[in-house]
């Protein structure tokens, strides 16, 4: 599989986000390449909704799908704004549907050189070692995937091992 000149990073918008793309934003000014974020809304939450609809309660779903990447996408633009990495260098994909899928449908379709991928998602669990998502897209994905793990880790782990 021939690769392209970006990166993909998978974000889920969470408190991680900011460290997994100030991380992908460094790789990427060292080897010139250009960042593409995907951020997946579950189609498990798209499906809650409509459920709630079919109750007869005044819920509007594509407002809903609406209001979600709105919110997304604010987001981004004050990670990408934060992070001092260059607008112009980012693409922001918004996909519907099993989180893992997706990504690697896009990895399969946009062919990056490297996937850059925090540990923690939506679930945010503190004490397992690495995420479902993040897992099954280590494990499948075909080209390599860097684990960003973040600053909260490198702490715990000097606790741990008695070196502050």
């Amino acid at each position: 599989m021939e690769t392209k000149n970006i990166i993909l990073v998978p974000l889920a918008m969470t408190e991680y986000s900011q460290g997994v793309f100030d991380y992908a934003a460094g790789v990427a000014e060292k080897y010139d390449t250009n960042i593409l974020v995907i951020s997946v809304i579950n189609s498990r939450d798209v499906l809650s909704v409509e459920s709630v609809v079919s109750m007869g309660y005044d819920v509007d779903g594509e407002h809903y799908l609406a209001e979600i990447k709105k919110g997304r996408k604010k987001m981004m633009d004050t990670i990408v704004k934060t992070s001092g990495f260059p607008q112009d260098r980012v693409k922001i994909l918004f996909k519907v549907g099993h989180p893992v899928d997706e990504i690697l449908e896009t990895l399969v379709r946009e062919s990056p050189a490297l996937v850059v991928m925090g540990t923690q998602g939506r679930s945010g669990f503190r004490d397992a070692s690495i995420g479902g998502v993040a897992k099954q897209v280590f494990k499948r994905s075909p080209v390599p995937v860097l684990s960003y793990r973040g600053e909260k880790c490198r702490e715990q782990l000097k606790k741990r091992i008695r070196l502050d």
